[in-house]
């Protein structure tokens, strides 16, 4: 995984109202997090608009950032993946699956989910990207 231009790391966090973390801890983590979540939505208004879902770094951040958009699990944490690895995060992609109230499982890789790396080396899970 590429990291971002600073350019582009700085807009993302003026999207999301955070100042450059000093460190890849996990104080910073759960800040960069929460004020994604509160951010950045959950959103599939291009699957119902017949809109083309481009997961290509560029056109995905200039939606994110620039756009205003939100999006749903592959584009949220996706973004929210590079974000991190430019902030010295370790990311590691995870398939996941979605289990529905009624006990039943999606599709295998219906879901994005990120396994994230602070700098004490504990691992923790981080999803931006789930909604109803």
């Amino acid at each position: 995984m590429d990291e971002l231009p600073a350019s582009r790391v700085d807009t993302y966090l003026r999207r999301i109202g955070a100042a450059r973390p000093g460190s890849a801890s996990a104080a910073a983590l759960r800040d960069l997090h929460l004020r994604h979540l509160r951010t950045v939505p959950f959103e599939s208004l291009s699957i119902h608009l017949g809109q083309e879902i481009v997961l290509e770094r560029e056109a995905l951040l200039d939606k994110l950032l620039l756009g205003g958009r939100g999006g749903f699990c592959y584009e949220l944490n996706g973004a929210f993946a590079l974000l991190l690895h430019s902030l010295g995060y370790g990311v590691e992609l995870l398939q996941a699956r979605v289990h529905s109230a009624d006990g039943g499982q999606g599709v295998p890789y219906d879901h994005l989910a990120l396994r994230v790396e602070c700098e004490d080396g504990r691992p923790w899970l981080a999803d931006v990207g789930f909604g109803d």
